[in-house]
């Protein structure tokens, strides 16, 4: 009686080869909870799959997708179809799987600048805090900064500017980098 999220879990689970209870832990859940997951006799919550779909390196989107077929009854399920379902991160994937710039080497701020406007790799919530010239000038982010802000916040999706200004200073808080 597996669903398809009981089989991600599972398979994943054999991959880390972890018993029932020590992949259980990694949530806070317990490994009859996971048995529970695995065989298909009850869901994980949203926000708990949420989790796991992020460490199964799922886009947040296919993971929404999937949670939500599992929720409705086995007849209808087979009437989604996944294969060629489009979902707003797939572009996020795609990005990255590429290889990214090393911004932190860049020192004059012009080249930086157009190096990071250049990059189609990046995030549009980052990619518009950069093409803020207000931003730009008042809060001068580093390439190491820009770096970490890919890094931390870009594999959430494409968030917003005031998104990733506020990231900005979260980040100075826990580096200590002036404002």
């Amino acid at each position: 009686m597996s669903t398809l999220l009981g089989k991600m879990i599972y398979e994943r689970r054999l991959e880390l080869g972890l018993t029932q209870d020590q992949f259980g832990s990694q949530y806070g859940v317990s490994g009859p909870a996971i048995f529970k997951f695995e065989k298909g006799y009850v869901n994980p919550s949203f926000k708990l799959w949420m989790r796991m779909a992020a460490d199964f390196e799922l886009s947040e989107g296919l993971a929404v997708l999937l949670w939500a077929k599992a929720k409705i009854p086995p007849e209808y399920q087979e009437m989604i179809e996944l294969k060629g379902a489009k979902v707003k991160e797939a572009e996020v994937i795609y990005r990255s799987s590429q290889k990214k710039a090393d911004f932190s080497r860049i020192m004059n701020r012009e080249k930086l600048r157009k190096a990071i406007l250049e990059d189609k790799t990046l995030p549009t919530g980052l990619l518009s805090l950069v093409r803020d010239n207000a931003i730009w000038e008042i809060y001068q982010p580093t390439g190491r900064e820009i770096n970490l802000l890919r890094e931390t916040y870009g594999k959430f999706g494409d968030g917003t500017k005031a998104k990733y200004r506020e990231a900005l200073l979260l980040l100075r808080s826990f580096t200590g980098s002036e404002d």
